[in-house]
């Protein structure tokens, strides 16, 4: 009896314990993997600091919408915020990201942001388009007549 009770703690700690510690290994090394880039990056904006060349950041970006725009001043205030962490602070944090996931709203906001990329990428292609054709036409009418033998 006594040895069954010890196989069947044994069988169910094994069933539980590994389980979720595979979980806990995968998100560890998702954290562990997004911590290492932003080190590597925070690394490298340090270094770029030094240097007296402008950059693409330094430049006014255009936003599509108000949205975006909120969106690009919340990155960049938690990018700030993240500035001083340590690494074990920053992996702690991406492990809480990667726990929790994704939410619906996130989800949802990710594919409204793609499909207004998407329409604006058209937009602009069909306004080139209609540019091109003008500037064909006006070619048109400003060239030489045809030659006629």
């Amino acid at each position: 009896m006594d040895e069954d009770l010890v196989a069947l703690c044994v069988m169910v700690g094994v069933l539980i314990v590994f389980p979720l510690s595979v979980v806990a290994l995968v998100l560890g090394s998702v954290a562990y993997a997004r911590t290492k880039a932003w080190d590597r990056a925070r690394n490298q904006r340090t270094t770029a600091q030094e240097s007296l060349l402008p950059t693409a950041q330094d430049d006014d970006s255009e936003f599509y919408d108000t949205e975006d725009e909120a969106e690009a001043n919340e990155r960049k205030a938690e990018e700030s915020r993240d500035a001083m962490m340590t690494f074990g602070q920053k992996w702690r944090k991406e492990f809480g990201k990667a726990w929790k996931g994704k939410g619906m709203k996130q989800i949802q906001k990710e594919r409204e942001r793609e499909e207004r990329r998407k329409l604006a990428k058209a937009v602009a292609k069909e306004l080139d388009r209609r540019e091109r054709r003008a500037a064909r036409k006006a070619e048109k009418k400003e060239g030489l007549p045809r030659y006629e033998a």
